[in-house]
């Protein structure tokens, strides 16, 4: 009961703390090494940051005791930064190993692939399939708890690391093609480092996969959103997570404040990929922004 309460209680402050909602996408399992790969293109502008990492849920290990369990693999993206991508290892302590890596193309742009092999042994950062970062022996012992794959995005309060949000840069969108677990089969596999890793599964966002997938719908010390379901969807084969404001009205999607026949043309060039999808297009909840969603508006406007 105690440890229910004092959730609730951190809960409870960083929601009223939070201006805005975030999107996070994270995996069901957990797993200990393997290789970790993402196709994605993240959201520019001061404050935002835009994510691909592995990270152990403490909460099931031991109460919450973060600083004990904390472990933690990171490919970040800040959106004040343009040409260069954040690899970050969090380890109980706590303590951190940061690198910022420069890239000769401005991620923001367009899709790129970025991957990290994590091994008993190492971790080594991949752009594009070629290795750029690497961490090894005492810098990964401690390395050791099953980690979920997850992906978010969320303003920062940090203006030195990321820059200064405005509420007024809202939406902003961070795209993922597609990601790829590999295990670790330690010289036995057929890819990557010394063929040490082998492929589980391949995921191309064609659709919502509910026994590998779960939306995120918490907060944390230093997001200024609260991360929600409504923020995460599936759109032309893409996995878009979106931060935006927390006024929001489903249906509304010229966000004018009603509900009428210019959202449904909104939403229609919205499917045909004319428009960027925001989440007030997903008016039925289902992940999907679709046709579905266009006979919701059509309903509420004629329950009108």
């Amino acid at each position: 009961m105690f440890k229910y309460l004092i959730i609730s209680i951190i809960s409870l402050n960083t929601l009223l703390s939070q201006q805005c909602l975030g999107g996070e996408l994270r995996t069901i399992d957990s797993y200990i090494f393997g290789r970790f790969e993402v196709r994605m293109k993240p959201a520019f502008g001061d404050g935002y940051v835009s994510s691909f990492f592995t990270y152990h849920d403490f909460w099931e290990s031991f109460y919450g005791n973060w600083a004990t369990f904390i472990n933690e693999i990171d490919i970040e993206f800040t959106g004040n930064l343009e040409n260069s991508v954040q690899f970050t290892t969090h380890h109980p302590g706590p303590w951190s190993l940061t690198e910022i890596q420069d890239t000769p193309f401005n991620p923001f742009d367009e899709y790129h692939d970025y991957a990290f092999e994590w091994t008993p042994d190492y971790v080594k950062w991949f752009i594009n399939d070629i290795e750029v970062y690497s961490q090894e022996g005492m810098n990964v012992i401690d390395l050791i708890y099953p980690q979920k794959i997850m992906m978010n995005i969320w303003a920062a309060i940090y203006g030195d690391w990321v820059g200064e949000w405005n509420i007024d840069t809202m939406p902003v969108y961070s795209y993922y093609d597609h990601v790829k677990y590999y295990y670790f089969t330690e010289g036995e596999g057929n890819y990557g480092t010394n063929n040490n890793f082998t492929l589980e599964w391949e995921e191309n966002f064609n659709s919502y996969n509910q026994n590998r997938w779960q939306e995120a719908t918490h907060g944390f010390d230093g997001n200024l959103c609260h991360f929600s379901p409504v923020n995460v969807f599936i759109h032309s084969g893409k996995l878009v997570l979106q931060a935006t404001s927390t006024d929001y009205l489903l249906g509304d999607v010229s966000n004018d404040g009603i509900i009428n026949v210019v959202d449904i043309i909104e939403l229609v060039n919205i499917i045909l990929s004319f428009s960027e999808p925001i989440n007030t297009s997903d008016v039925n909840q289902d992940n999907y922004i679709n046709i579905i969603d266009v006979v919701s508006i059509v309903e509420i406007i004629l329950s009108d």
